[in-house]
Protein backbone atom coordinates (compact mmCIF):
# COMPACT_ATOMS: atom_id res chain seq x y z
CA UNK A 1 0.00 0.00 0.00
CA UNK A 2 2.76 2.57 0.67
CA UNK A 3 4.49 1.69 -2.63
CA UNK A 4 0.95 2.94 -4.10
CA UNK A 5 0.44 6.08 -2.61
CA UNK A 6 4.08 6.81 -3.47
CA UNK A 7 3.53 6.13 -6.99
CA UNK A 8 0.20 8.09 -6.66
CA UNK A 9 2.18 10.81 -5.50
CA UNK A 10 5.02 10.74 -8.26
CA UNK A 11 2.35 10.69 -10.77
CA UNK A 12 0.79 13.89 -9.12
CA UNK A 13 4.25 15.67 -9.43
CA UNK A 14 4.82 14.59 -12.81
CA UNK A 15 1.47 15.79 -14.42
CA UNK A 16 1.88 18.98 -12.26
CA UNK A 17 4.85 19.77 -13.60
CA UNK A 18 3.58 18.86 -17.59
CA UNK A 19 0.12 20.92 -16.73
CA UNK A 20 2.24 24.14 -15.31
CA UNK A 21 5.43 23.87 -17.14
CA UNK A 22 6.08 25.21 -21.03
CA UNK A 23 9.30 26.84 -20.51
CA UNK A 24 12.25 23.68 -20.31
CA UNK A 25 14.50 26.44 -19.12
CA UNK A 26 12.82 26.74 -15.56
CA UNK A 27 13.11 23.85 -13.05
CA UNK A 28 9.96 22.55 -11.53
CA UNK A 29 9.82 21.73 -7.97
CA UNK A 30 7.09 20.21 -5.48
CA UNK A 31 4.78 22.97 -4.04
CA UNK A 32 4.19 21.49 -1.15
CA UNK A 33 1.97 24.60 -0.29
CA UNK A 34 -0.40 23.16 -2.65
CA UNK A 35 -0.84 20.06 -1.45
CA UNK A 36 -3.59 19.08 1.40
CA UNK A 37 -3.88 16.18 2.80
CA UNK A 38 -6.76 14.00 3.40
CA UNK A 39 -7.63 11.72 6.49
CA UNK A 40 -10.90 10.75 7.70
CA UNK A 41 -11.69 8.06 10.49
CA UNK A 42 -14.44 6.61 12.27
CA UNK A 43 -15.42 3.93 14.47
CA UNK A 44 -18.86 2.59 16.74
CA UNK A 45 -18.71 0.83 20.17
CA UNK A 46 -22.07 -0.87 19.99
CA UNK A 47 -24.18 -2.12 22.82
CA UNK A 48 -27.62 -4.66 20.96
CA UNK A 49 -29.94 -5.26 23.55
CA UNK A 50 -31.82 -6.87 20.40
CA UNK A 51 -33.66 -10.20 21.34
CA UNK A 52 -31.97 -13.20 20.59
CA UNK A 53 -28.90 -10.93 19.16
CA UNK A 54 -25.55 -12.74 18.78
CA UNK A 55 -23.74 -10.42 20.34
CA UNK A 56 -24.26 -8.06 23.11
CA UNK A 57 -21.10 -5.78 23.15
CA UNK A 58 -18.73 -4.72 19.92
CA UNK A 59 -16.36 -2.25 18.36
CA UNK A 60 -16.06 -1.72 15.08
CA UNK A 61 -14.22 0.63 12.33
CA UNK A 62 -17.11 1.96 10.24
CA UNK A 63 -14.57 3.91 7.95
CA UNK A 64 -10.94 4.72 6.94
CA UNK A 65 -10.02 7.11 4.23
CA UNK A 66 -7.17 9.01 3.35
CA UNK A 67 -5.30 10.80 0.43
CA UNK A 68 -4.63 13.86 -1.07
CA UNK A 69 -5.44 16.98 -3.00
CA UNK A 70 -2.98 18.59 -5.06
CA UNK A 71 -3.91 22.45 -6.97
CA UNK A 72 -1.79 22.31 -10.09
CA UNK A 73 -2.85 25.96 -10.66
CA UNK A 74 -5.93 28.30 -10.86
CA UNK A 75 -7.74 25.58 -13.08
CA UNK A 76 -6.35 21.98 -12.55
CA UNK A 77 -6.78 20.01 -9.41
CA UNK A 78 -6.23 16.34 -8.84
CA UNK A 79 -7.74 14.13 -5.76
CA UNK A 80 -6.50 10.83 -4.68
CA UNK A 81 -8.94 9.04 -2.05
CA UNK A 82 -7.75 5.17 -0.53
CA UNK A 83 -11.10 3.90 1.28
CA UNK A 84 -10.63 1.04 4.04
CA UNK A 85 -14.31 -0.46 4.62
CA UNK A 86 -16.26 -3.09 5.88
CA UNK A 87 -17.18 -5.27 3.19
CA UNK A 88 -18.72 -8.77 3.42
CA UNK A 89 -16.40 -11.41 3.84
CA UNK A 90 -13.59 -9.01 4.91
CA UNK A 91 -12.19 -7.02 7.62
CA UNK A 92 -9.52 -5.31 5.41
CA UNK A 93 -10.70 -4.15 2.54
CA UNK A 94 -9.00 -1.45 0.67
CA UNK A 95 -9.74 0.11 -2.55
CA UNK A 96 -9.05 3.37 -4.65
CA UNK A 97 -12.22 5.14 -4.05
CA UNK A 98 -11.52 8.33 -6.05
CA UNK A 99 -8.88 9.33 -8.06
CA UNK A 100 -9.79 12.46 -10.40
CA UNK A 101 -8.71 15.53 -12.23
CA UNK A 102 -10.54 18.28 -12.33
CA UNK A 103 -10.66 21.25 -14.26
CA UNK A 104 -12.27 24.43 -13.85
CA UNK A 105 -11.95 26.94 -16.74
CA UNK A 106 -14.03 29.50 -14.65
CA UNK A 107 -16.46 29.98 -11.85
CA UNK A 108 -18.75 28.41 -13.62
CA UNK A 109 -18.06 25.13 -14.93
CA UNK A 110 -16.13 22.28 -13.75
CA UNK A 111 -15.58 19.16 -15.21
CA UNK A 112 -13.97 15.54 -13.15
CA UNK A 113 -12.72 12.56 -15.07
CA UNK A 114 -11.86 9.39 -13.32
CA UNK A 115 -12.60 7.63 -9.92
CA UNK A 116 -15.59 10.15 -9.28
CA UNK A 117 -17.99 11.11 -6.51
CA UNK A 118 -21.33 10.71 -7.79
CA UNK A 119 -24.39 13.02 -7.04
CA UNK A 120 -26.58 10.61 -5.94
CA UNK A 121 -26.67 11.44 -2.52
CA UNK A 122 -23.28 12.60 -1.83
CA UNK A 123 -25.02 17.07 -1.40
CA UNK A 124 -27.70 15.45 0.63
CA UNK A 125 -24.63 13.28 2.59
CA UNK A 126 -23.01 16.13 3.06
CA UNK A 127 -25.61 18.71 3.97
CA UNK A 128 -26.81 15.88 6.66
CA UNK A 129 -22.99 15.68 8.74
CA UNK A 130 -23.48 12.64 10.72
CA UNK A 131 -22.48 9.78 8.02
CA UNK A 132 -20.43 8.39 11.02
CA UNK A 133 -23.48 7.42 12.83
CA UNK A 134 -25.24 6.38 10.04
CA UNK A 135 -25.47 6.18 5.93
CA UNK A 136 -28.21 8.31 4.36
CA UNK A 137 -31.21 6.49 2.83
CA UNK A 138 -30.00 5.28 -0.82
CA UNK A 139 -26.48 4.35 0.57
CA UNK A 140 -27.92 2.11 3.60
CA UNK A 141 -30.97 0.76 2.14
CA UNK A 142 -29.90 0.31 -1.40
CA UNK A 143 -25.89 -0.07 -1.17
CA UNK A 144 -25.82 2.30 -3.98
CA UNK A 145 -22.23 3.35 -4.72
CA UNK A 146 -20.79 7.25 -3.93
CA UNK A 147 -18.26 7.39 -6.54
CA UNK A 148 -17.65 5.53 -9.66
CA UNK A 149 -15.56 5.57 -13.24
CA UNK A 150 -16.42 7.99 -15.70
CA UNK A 151 -16.68 11.82 -16.48
CA UNK A 152 -19.16 14.58 -14.43
CA UNK A 153 -19.73 17.99 -15.28
CA UNK A 154 -21.21 21.27 -12.93
CA UNK A 155 -22.27 24.07 -14.23
CA UNK A 156 -23.68 27.04 -12.23
CA UNK A 157 -26.67 29.10 -14.33
CA UNK A 158 -27.01 31.90 -11.87
CA UNK A 159 -27.08 32.54 -8.10
CA UNK A 160 -30.46 30.59 -7.84
CA UNK A 161 -29.67 27.63 -10.35
CA UNK A 162 -27.03 24.83 -10.91
CA UNK A 163 -27.08 21.71 -12.67
CA UNK A 164 -24.60 18.90 -12.82
CA UNK A 165 -24.60 15.26 -15.30
CA UNK A 166 -22.64 12.33 -15.46
CA UNK A 167 -21.59 9.01 -17.71
CA UNK A 168 -19.64 6.53 -15.63
CA UNK A 169 -19.86 2.59 -15.61
CA UNK A 170 -22.70 2.03 -12.91
CA UNK A 171 -20.77 -0.33 -10.95
CA UNK A 172 -18.79 1.41 -8.15
CA UNK A 173 -14.94 2.05 -8.68
CA UNK A 174 -13.86 -1.23 -8.26
CA UNK A 175 -14.93 -2.47 -11.17
CA UNK A 176 -13.82 -1.36 -14.79
CA UNK A 177 -17.09 -2.61 -16.36
CA UNK A 178 -19.38 -5.62 -16.67
CA UNK A 179 -19.29 -7.67 -20.14
CA UNK A 180 -22.05 -5.81 -21.57
CA UNK A 181 -20.72 -2.49 -21.52
CA UNK A 182 -23.71 -0.81 -20.32
CA UNK A 183 -22.85 2.42 -18.19
CA UNK A 184 -24.74 4.73 -15.93
CA UNK A 185 -26.52 8.11 -16.78
CA UNK A 186 -27.64 10.53 -14.12
CA UNK A 187 -28.37 14.39 -14.13
CA UNK A 188 -29.12 17.15 -11.20
CA UNK A 189 -30.77 20.05 -10.72
CA UNK A 190 -30.13 22.68 -7.76
CA UNK A 191 -32.42 25.46 -7.01
CA UNK A 192 -30.91 27.98 -4.29
CA UNK A 193 -34.14 30.44 -3.65
CA UNK A 194 -32.95 32.30 -0.33
CA UNK A 195 -30.18 31.91 1.43
CA UNK A 196 -29.63 28.51 3.70
CA UNK A 197 -32.59 27.03 1.57
CA UNK A 198 -31.58 24.22 -1.06
CA UNK A 199 -33.81 22.06 -3.52
CA UNK A 200 -32.76 19.57 -5.33
CA UNK A 201 -34.08 17.00 -8.28
CA UNK A 202 -32.01 14.14 -9.33
CA UNK A 203 -32.25 11.45 -12.29
CA UNK A 204 -30.39 8.36 -12.89
CA UNK A 205 -30.89 5.69 -15.25
CA UNK A 206 -29.01 2.46 -15.40
CA UNK A 207 -28.57 -0.39 -17.42
CA UNK A 208 -27.13 -3.90 -17.29
CA UNK A 209 -26.75 -7.18 -19.95
CA UNK A 210 -26.87 -9.74 -17.54
CA UNK A 211 -29.61 -12.52 -18.29
CA UNK A 212 -32.63 -11.86 -16.45
CA UNK A 213 -32.22 -8.26 -15.21
CA UNK A 214 -32.77 -7.11 -18.36
CA UNK A 215 -35.13 -3.73 -17.09
CA UNK A 216 -33.64 -0.67 -17.46
CA UNK A 217 -33.42 0.56 -13.37
CA UNK A 218 -34.52 4.51 -12.95
CA UNK A 219 -33.92 6.16 -9.55
CA UNK A 220 -35.67 9.44 -8.91
CA UNK A 221 -35.01 11.36 -5.48
CA UNK A 222 -35.46 14.81 -4.49
CA UNK A 223 -35.23 16.85 -0.70
CA UNK A 224 -34.99 20.25 0.45
CA UNK A 225 -32.56 21.03 3.29
CA UNK A 226 -32.69 24.45 5.23
CA UNK A 227 -29.65 25.81 7.74
CA UNK A 228 -29.89 28.55 9.97
CA UNK A 229 -26.59 30.09 10.51
CA UNK A 230 -24.87 27.14 12.45
CA UNK A 231 -27.79 26.70 14.74
CA UNK A 232 -30.82 24.14 13.09
CA UNK A 233 -30.39 22.16 10.27
CA UNK A 234 -33.13 20.33 8.44
CA UNK A 235 -33.67 17.78 5.55
CA UNK A 236 -36.62 15.89 3.73
CA UNK A 237 -35.67 13.73 1.07
CA UNK A 238 -37.69 11.02 -1.28
CA UNK A 239 -36.35 8.29 -3.31
CA UNK A 240 -38.31 6.28 -6.01
CA UNK A 241 -36.00 3.23 -7.56
CA UNK A 242 -38.35 1.58 -10.92
CA UNK A 243 -37.10 -1.78 -11.25
CA UNK A 244 -34.44 -2.11 -8.58
CA UNK A 245 -30.98 -3.95 -9.38
CA UNK A 246 -32.38 -4.16 -13.01
CA UNK A 247 -34.81 -6.66 -12.06
CA UNK A 248 -38.26 -6.47 -14.32
CA UNK A 249 -41.37 -5.29 -11.76
CA UNK A 250 -39.86 -4.80 -8.88
CA UNK A 251 -39.82 -1.02 -7.07
CA UNK A 252 -38.75 0.47 -3.97
CA UNK A 253 -39.13 3.78 -2.41
CA UNK A 254 -39.00 5.45 0.66
CA UNK A 255 -38.03 9.09 2.63
CA UNK A 256 -35.82 10.14 5.29
CA UNK A 257 -35.85 13.33 7.76
CA UNK A 258 -33.83 14.61 9.76
CA UNK A 259 -33.06 17.33 12.08
CA UNK A 260 -29.89 19.12 14.03
CA UNK A 261 -30.34 21.42 16.85
CA UNK A 262 -27.20 22.91 17.77
CA UNK A 263 -28.19 23.34 22.31
CA UNK A 264 -25.03 24.94 23.72
CA UNK A 265 -21.89 25.72 22.05
CA UNK A 266 -20.77 22.40 20.35
CA UNK A 267 -23.36 20.12 21.94
CA UNK A 268 -26.01 19.38 19.38
CA UNK A 269 -29.22 17.15 19.28
CA UNK A 270 -29.47 14.86 16.19
CA UNK A 271 -33.29 13.24 15.44
CA UNK A 272 -33.88 11.44 12.15
CA UNK A 273 -36.75 8.90 10.86
CA UNK A 274 -36.69 6.66 7.65
CA UNK A 275 -39.14 4.67 6.07
CA UNK A 276 -38.16 2.25 3.25
CA UNK A 277 -41.14 0.33 1.32
CA UNK A 278 -40.35 -2.48 -1.09
CA UNK A 279 -42.93 -2.82 -3.80
CA UNK A 280 -42.80 -6.51 -5.31
CA UNK A 281 -44.10 -7.37 -8.79
CA UNK A 282 -41.48 -9.54 -9.88
CA UNK A 283 -40.51 -13.56 -10.01
CA UNK A 284 -39.21 -13.72 -6.37
CA UNK A 285 -37.40 -17.09 -7.00
CA UNK A 286 -34.97 -14.66 -8.36
CA UNK A 287 -34.67 -11.87 -6.84
CA UNK A 288 -31.86 -10.40 -4.85
CA UNK A 289 -31.72 -11.19 -1.38
CA UNK A 290 -29.16 -8.17 -0.32
CA UNK A 291 -32.66 -6.06 -0.85
CA UNK A 292 -34.09 -4.46 2.00
CA UNK A 293 -37.81 -5.18 3.34
CA UNK A 294 -40.15 -2.58 4.25
CA UNK A 295 -39.74 -0.84 7.23
CA UNK A 296 -39.26 2.23 9.86
CA UNK A 297 -36.03 3.55 11.18
CA UNK A 298 -35.17 5.90 14.17
CA UNK A 299 -32.20 7.64 15.01
CA UNK A 300 -31.43 9.76 17.74
CA UNK A 301 -28.87 11.07 19.92
CA UNK A 302 -26.62 13.45 21.14
CA UNK A 303 -23.43 15.02 19.86
CA UNK A 304 -20.10 16.81 20.91
CA UNK A 305 -17.39 18.10 19.10
CA UNK A 306 -14.62 19.54 22.02
CA UNK A 307 -11.97 20.55 18.79
CA UNK A 308 -12.26 21.09 15.31
CA UNK A 309 -11.75 17.73 13.18
CA UNK A 310 -13.12 15.27 16.30
CA UNK A 311 -16.91 14.38 16.76
CA UNK A 312 -18.40 12.31 19.37
CA UNK A 313 -21.91 10.67 20.11
CA UNK A 314 -24.01 8.92 21.70
CA UNK A 315 -26.89 7.42 19.95
CA UNK A 316 -29.93 5.37 19.30
CA UNK A 317 -31.04 3.28 16.44
CA UNK A 318 -34.32 1.19 16.41
CA UNK A 319 -35.13 -0.69 12.78
CA UNK A 320 -39.51 -1.47 12.98
CA UNK A 321 -40.37 -4.16 10.19
CA UNK A 322 -43.64 -3.76 8.83
CA UNK A 323 -44.02 -7.67 8.18
CA UNK A 324 -43.22 -11.14 10.35
CA UNK A 325 -40.76 -11.28 12.11
CA UNK A 326 -42.11 -7.83 14.20
CA UNK A 327 -39.37 -8.01 16.60
CA UNK A 328 -37.54 -4.26 16.56
CA UNK A 329 -34.02 -4.03 16.78
CA UNK A 330 -32.57 -1.87 19.01
CA UNK A 331 -28.95 -0.77 18.94
CA UNK A 332 -27.10 1.68 21.45
CA UNK A 333 -23.81 3.13 19.93
CA UNK A 334 -21.03 5.51 21.10
CA UNK A 335 -19.73 6.80 17.08
CA UNK A 336 -16.85 9.10 16.70
CA UNK A 337 -15.02 10.60 14.23
CA UNK A 338 -12.05 12.78 13.76
CA UNK A 339 -10.78 14.02 10.18
CA UNK A 340 -8.56 16.86 8.38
Amino acid sequence: MVRIILMLIAVVISVGGMVRGQDSAKVKTFDYVRLKPIVHFFANAEYNPTKDVEKDYSFWIGRMMFGFQYQFDKHWSSRVLIDRTRLPGSMNTMYLKVANLRWTPNDRLAIEAGAVNQTNFIPFETFYGYRFVAETFQDRYYGITSSDLGIIAYYRISKQWSVDGAITNGEGPRIDQDNFGKLRFAGGVNFFPVEGLTARVFYQLKSTGEPRYTAKEQLINSYITYRTGDRVRVGVEFIHVRDYLNVPGLSTFGGTAFTCIRIYKSLSYLFRYDRVWLKDQAETAWIPTTIVASQNALITGFSIAPIKGITLCLNYQGVFAFAKPYDPRHRILFSFEYKI
